[in-house]
């Protein structure tokens, strides 16, 4: 049986974070993704498949496993923030009881009280953020907007910045239906 997903006030914050530590290298690094896949240990994260700009990675820490589809920007704007990239992460906990959650780390802080919107073609989802860190709004509209993206091209995040900025993510969702199922099977 699958959880619910928690209201917004009740998710960790720091998940997204968590899991953008664990990817780091493997996003910056060429080859750090081979060294990835020989590497067992706990709690580092193992590349599991490539699709497109998608990757799907698993995470062992003690009985707790984390399995994630992630993928980084393709284009940012304002250009004072292309020096850091924005991740999007689908992410299945099963000892948590959640499975595709959608996150995003912007890595820059956002307003907090206003309404950031997730853009896939003509369906609009509203998301809320947390530092730098951006949940749906309404977490039962995630089954909604995994659908949206396995059938979308693009996707855009409108953002504000703390500093009240305008800002623009694009993603592209080649690859995303396989890397999200890889992920899945991988958290079974």
């Amino acid at each position: 049986m699958i959880r619910k997903p928690a209201p917004f006030s009740a998710r960790r914050p720091l998940t997204a974070a968590a899991l953008f530590s664990l990817t780091a290298l493997a996003l910056l690094s060429p080859g750090a993704a081979q060294a990835q896949r020989a590497s067992s240990g706990q709690g580092q994260a193992l590349l599991l498949e490539t699709a497109g700009k998608w990757q799907a990675f698993s995470s062992q820490q003690g009985r707790s496993k984390i399995c994630y589809a992630l993928s980084k920007a393709e284009s940012r704007s304002p250009a004072n923030l292309k020096d850091v990239d924005g991740l999007l992460f689908i992410s299945t906990r099963p000892t948590e009881g959640v499975r595709n959650e959608i996150s995003l780390v912007m890595n820059f802080d956002l307003k907090e009280d206003v309404g950031h919107q997730a853009i896939i073609g003509n369906e609009r989802f509203v998301l809320v953020a947390k530092g730098q860190n951006i949940w749906l709004k309404n977490p039962a509209q995630e089954g909604r907007m995994l659908d949206a993206l396995r059938k979308g091209s693009a996707l855009e995040i409108k953002g504000t910045s703390k500093r009240g900025n305008p800002t623009s993510d694009k993603y592209s969702l080649a690859g995303i239906s396989q890397i999200v199922k890889r992920a899945e099977d991988a958290c079974k």
